[in-house]
């Protein structure tokens, strides 16, 4: 009868940790190979019974090393700024990215090591946070600027400039913690630096604040490649009165008309109540509403352009006449 393996002790919370961390915690050395421990690379494991999680390594590797940087795709995908969805999603084959202040090490199948120039301006103090103890580990990240900057290699021009939308973005009042921008216009032109500063520049350029999603940035962009106006992005709509109302994804006023992106919150009853609720407000304000689905996204966002088109010619537009949109 194969003898269950003791309980680890309450020093010892981390879903990852290293060896070193198990033996402080008073953990005997053959405890480490028992089956219920998977073992990830030299000194570093992980418990079976919790999910293996990219944040969970960092902060292990962190902890063991005080000198290492989350950087890269790893701090992106920490951080939340979107990604392009095959690079957004991590899985236990993707190492962690990291870079030092120190020597670099050895890569492998669990850490990958980057020679960065990073100062102390690059690096935030961020923490790892482990919910059900709630303790906390020091946990040092590039920061959003500066992992804007180091996505150069990995994204599209398009997804750069979701990214950089992303963080320029004002949060929603009372909804989000915070009332600031992740990032000002200014943080992300001087991080703009390096070899693929151009880039940088370009997609900057071509950076708004006000979208909310990176489809929204996505359909901004397809707009404005197929020479139709700049729309106006999540500003109120003003009715004839001058009086602020709803603020759609999409707003041409001197057209008297804006558009909607429904994702698949929409299908939600309540969602589906407040978009009819919507759609007569605007409708009230004397606007036209285009509403707008995954499929119109198709072949570079094709219906979509086709749909708008259409729509603003109707109301006198013609291609070569001023944008109208503004920037901010």
């Amino acid at each position: 009868m194969v003898r269950r393996p003791a309980e680890l002790p309450a020093a010892l919370p981390w879903p990852v940790f290293s060896r070193a961390e198990a033996l402080r915690a008073g953990v005997p050395a053959d405890r480490l190979r028992r089956p219920d421990l998977r073992r990830l690379r030299r000194g570093l494991y992980a418990r079976r019974d919790a999910p293996l999680e990219e944040v969970h390594i960092a902060g292990a590797l962190c902890r063991h090393d005080p000198d290492l940087v989350i950087v890269g795709l790893s701090a992106a995908r920490l951080l939340k700024i979107p990604l392009t969805r095959h690079l957004e999603s991590w899985s236990p084959e993707i190492p962690v990215e990291v870079a030092s202040l120190r020597a670099r090490g050895r890569s492998d199948g669990v850490i990958r090591w980057h020679e960065l120039c990073l100062t102390s301006a690059d690096i935030d103090s961020g923490r790892y946070h482990h919910i059900p103890s709630g303790l906390t580990s020091a946990m040092p990240m590039t920061t959003r600027a500066r992992t804007w900057r180091d996505l150069a290699v990995h994204l599209s021009p398009s997804a750069l400039i979701a990214a950089g939308d992303h963080l320029l973005r004002i949060p929603r009042p009372g909804l989000e913690g915070r009332k600031q921008p992740w990032c000002t216009r200014a943080e992300l032109r001087d991080a703009a630096t390096g070899r693929h500063a151009a880039v940088l520049r370009a997609a900057l350029d071509r950076m708004r604040v006000g979208a909310d999603s990176p489809t929204e940035t996505t359909l901004r962009l397809a707009f404005l490649d197929a020479g139709l106006p700049e729309p106006q992005i999540n500003v109120p709509i003003r009715d004839p009165l001058n009086e602020a109302g709803h603020s759609p994804d999409f707003q041409w006023p001197q057209f008297r008309l804006c558009a909607e992106y429904e994702g698949t919150g929409h299908n939600d009853p309540q969602q589906v109540a407040r978009d009819i609720r919507r759609a007569r407000a605007v409708k009230s304000a004397g606007f036209t509403e285009i509403r707008l689905y995954r499929d119109d996204l198709r072949q570079g966002c094709a219906p979509a352009i086709r749909i708008l088109r259409e729509e603003l010619r109707a109301r006198g537009w013609r291609p070569g006449t001023s944008a109208g949109g503004e920037r901010s």
